[in-house]
């Protein structure tokens, strides 16, 4: 399955129907073919979008090399921010940061030459952690309870 070519298939459809593709992966040894969409979905109109994919997609069978099995869904509330872009546009958000060493959950408070600034609750205080861009593994908005 040449994922590119799938991709732009996904990109024409969510054009056509007015939806933001955030995400498409494919998972050869499950046959799976999950396809993330950045738009405020219900389970009735995810629904409704799942079939109209599933038949969309029949029209192109010729790119795909095996069967595979589709999983519509959205990206939902802690979404992965996945790269420098995303990260300048979460300043003021409470997101999850984790490095090799730490993880951290707080405010993003800035984000200026590769160093992320959050302010992050340390029991019953707050207290800044800088952490370098290059030493994310992962990076992610979070629910703040």
């Amino acid at each position: 399955m040449d994922i590119k070519k799938i991709k732009k298939i996904l990109e024409d459809f969510s054009k056509e129907n007015d939806l933001n593709l955030f995400d498409v992966n494919y998972q050869k040894s499950s046959l799976i073919l999950s396809v993330l969409f950045d738009n405020d979905l219900d389970m009735d109109k995810l629904e409704e979008v799942s079939n109209k994919l599933s038949t969309y997609l029949d029209k192109y069978e010729d790119e795909f090399e095996d069967n595979y099995f589709l999983d519509v869904s959205t990206v939902g509330v802690e979404r992965p921010i996945r790269n420098e872009e995303e990260l300048k546009a979460a300043v003021g958000k409470y997101i999850y940061v984790k490095t090799k060493e730490n993880e951290y959950y707080g405010t993003l408070h800035s984000y200026t030459n590769g160093v992320l600034s959050l302010n992050v609750k340390d029991k019953n205080r707050t207290k800044n952690v800088s952490v370098e861009y290059s030493n994310t593994k992962q990076l992610r908005y979070a629910v703040e309870f």
